[in-house]
């Protein structure tokens, strides 16, 4: 069986329409775009990559990066993305418990280059790779894994890192049927087409981002990489996947540059909760939004709908499958992973049920999810159950509060009590905290009231790139403040 973009490289009606528009503004067919793919495959050839082999891509969003993964993927490889702001010990680490045996640094990735030539001798060997615009002259013959239909159920070809988890994170193992089942779904809903064009908007070692490259490849449409103005970058294509930050600052950018056209039509929401002002926001500028929510280990979106008023999630997408237990939301079905990486062999993420347990708490109402917060994030105080997101979420309908996180603090009397680390929109200042709280009033049980507020310095703990803010890094940020 061919991949998609063999497929699309031998098709007349299709080879040579513009694929992909790069970071500087060049654009290549489908025929170029195979092109490189097999080039960078016979160059991973070279250098002993075949099917089975663990191969980490560590940087930030490249063209050579998005190559890398998809010739991995053709030969049958193993592709794990890695966020270059990793430490080399946690990189080195993530390698011997993937079974890593060969690592790529790009240019942002590259000050881990010595400390990992010290610590990773046992696993992996870094390759060396030409720039994909010294490829681009080569013969679209390339070398390639003979897929069957049971290598795209079952063969390991992506595996991606969980985030905001204690230690070291989980290798989430999908295979090529998930990706494009998940991307099917989505596709459909944001009405995403072979005229379509979609920004690379999110890390390709986040799930999301993936999911973005996966998109692409289902429709035959265009991928954009960012250029120098990611929000100018923004406004070219039709469909973007953005986090609720990113929303509200490319409104910011339309509102300052009200003499620009813009072709965005259609933005996927995810990553935090979405204020339905947000989305209004979007349809005033004639952008329809969607809220959705998705995870890694269902190779990212799972339920979606079009935004409104309500601030549920809607249902899920097709051959997804949910059901909640004791509000925790169980799914199975489209996009669902193989499992974790073990070096024993890959670890099954579902019940005996065939369900995934999310550690997500939900409810059903009104024919759509509502998500209550994470059952590991729930915490009591004086016998009481609080989830920090339900504070978090009336919290941010104030105007003054742009991000804010609801986390414990220990308490003789309580055991515990709520406390907030906000970012404002304003001056962060006693008057201000003054405004919240007695704006607050009523609208929470007391008990639920955070005792104190401080000051939520997100650069720290958000590096460029990042989809989520960790609530541990934040834990141990309050403990050093109290």
């Amino acid at each position: 069986m061919n991949l998609l973009w063999q497929d699309f490289a031998k098709c007349e009606k299709i080879q040579n329409r513009i694929a992909l528009r790069d970071s500087q503004g060049n654009l290549f067919s489908w025929k170029e775009v195979t092109g490189l793919i097999n080039a960078f495959a016979e160059q991973l050839k070279h250098q002993g990559i075949k099917k089975g082999s663990g191969i980490a891509l560590c940087g930030r969003n490249s063209e050579n990066l998005l190559f890398l993964y998809l010739a991995a993927i053709q030969l049958g490889a193993r592709a794990l993305g890695i966020n270059p702001a990793f430490s080399a010990q946690k990189c080195a680490s993530i390698f011997e418990n993937s079974q890593i045996d060969f690592y790529y640094l790009d240019q942002t990735a590259i000050h881990l280059q010595d400390d990992l030539k010290k610590i990773s001798e046992k696993r992996g060997v870094e390759l060396t790779l030409p720039h994909y615009s010294n490829l681009s002259s080569l013969s679209p013959l390339g070398t390639t894994f003979s897929f069957t239909k049971d290598d795209y159920q079952s063969l390991p070809v992506t595996m991606t890192l969980t985030s905001g988890s204690t230690g070291l994170p989980k290798a989430v193992v999908h295979s090529l049927q998930a990706h494009l089942e998940n991307a099917a779904g989505v596709c459909e809903l944001m009405h995403f087409q072979a005229t379509d064009s979609y920004l690379l908007s999110l890390p390709i070692y986040h799930v999301s981002g993936q999911g973005i490259i996966w998109r692409w490849l289902q429709s035959a449409a265009v991928l954009h990489f960012v250029e120098d103005d990611f929000y100018e970058s923004l406004s070219q294509v039709t469909h973007a996947s953005l986090v609720p930050t990113q929303a509200q600052r490319f409104l910011q950018y339309l509102a300052e540059h009200p003499e620009n056209t813009y072709q965005t039509q259609h933005v996927l929401l995810g990553g935090a909760s979405i204020p339905v002002a947000l989305t209004q926001a979007l349809t005033q500028a004639n952008i329809q939004s969607y809220c959705g929510y998705g995870m890694t280990e269902m190779a990212s979106t799972i339920f979606a709908k079009k935004a409104d008023a309500s601030s549920g999630v809607g249902q899920p997408l097709p051959k997804r499958i949910f059901k909640l237990v004791n509000d925790e939301i169980c799914l199975k079905g489209a996009g669902l992973a193989l499992g974790y990486w073990h070096k024993d062999g890959i670890k099954p993420l579902t019940n005996e049920e065939g369900f995934f347990a999310t550690k997500d708490k939900g409810i059903w109402k009104d024919n759509e999810l509502f998500i209550i917060g994470r059952v590991d994030n729930q915490f009591i105080s004086g016998g009481e159950n609080i989830q920090p997101e339900e504070i978090e979420a009336i919290l941010k309908e104030h105007p003054f509060i742009k991000q804010v996180f609801v986390l414990p603090i220990s308490d003789v009397e309580f055991g515990h009590r709520p406390v907030a680390m906000v970012e404002l929109n304003t001056a962060f200042n006693e008057e201000n905290i003054l405004i919240i709280k007695n704006w607050l009033l009523g609208k929470l049980e007391k008990f639920k009231h955070p005792i104190a507020y401080y000051l939520l310095e997100s650069e720290k703990f958000q590096n460029q790139g990042s989809i989520k803010i960790s609530r541990n890094l934040l834990q141990k940020e309050l403990e050093k403040l109290v």
